[in-house]
């Protein structure tokens, strides 16, 4: 199974580039994971909000393929904890699906069609989180599920 996690916006703060790195190489031994950065709809500061989440809406699911599992972060979705993230991780790999898209949407969330099409409606907390945060949030989240699949000693319960 492959994992990406796909982002809308500016590239990460070398600080934030730093701890993705760390964390992307330790993924690497157990997953196939990318992190693809998605540049900003062109002339997005001249959009209505409903416009520009619309095209980014219309972006995104020009990219996705039918076969794609996708994961929509959202403040309404469902909030897991890690060993909840890990068995949902397990039950996708024994289910046959062979990549796993992890959309952080824009500054202004994921447009209504983009999260019809998503199998799961994810949120990582109540509050609110920079994107680029999220983002090492994201991949230190599924790091910390995969030593829980290993039985590895990073987690602590």
């Amino acid at each position: 199974m492959k994992i990406q996690l796909w982002s809308i916006g500016k590239d990460n703060d070398p600080y934030i580039k730093d701890g993705i790195a760390i964390f992307q190489k330790r993924l690497q031994h157990y997953v196939d994971f990318d992190l693809k950065l998605i540049p900003t709809v062109k002339q997005a500061a001249s959009l209505s909000i409903p416009e520009l989440k619309k095209q980014e809406a219309r972006l995104i699911l020009d990219m996705l393929q039918p076969q794609d599992y996708l994961v929509a972060l959202d403040e309404y979705g469902k909030m897991l904890n890690t060993i909840q993230l890990s068995e949902f991780i397990q039950q996708r790999a024994n289910a046959g699906v062979r990549q796993v898209i992890i959309l952080i949407g824009g500054a202004f969330g994921i447009d209504n069609s983009l999260l019809d099409r998503a199998q799961l409606k994810l949120s990582l907390s109540p509050l609110t989180f920079p994107h680029q945060l999220v983002r090492l949030i994201m991949t230190e989240q599924l790091y910390r599920a995969y030593t829980v699949l290993n039985r590895e000693k990073y987690h602590h319960q």
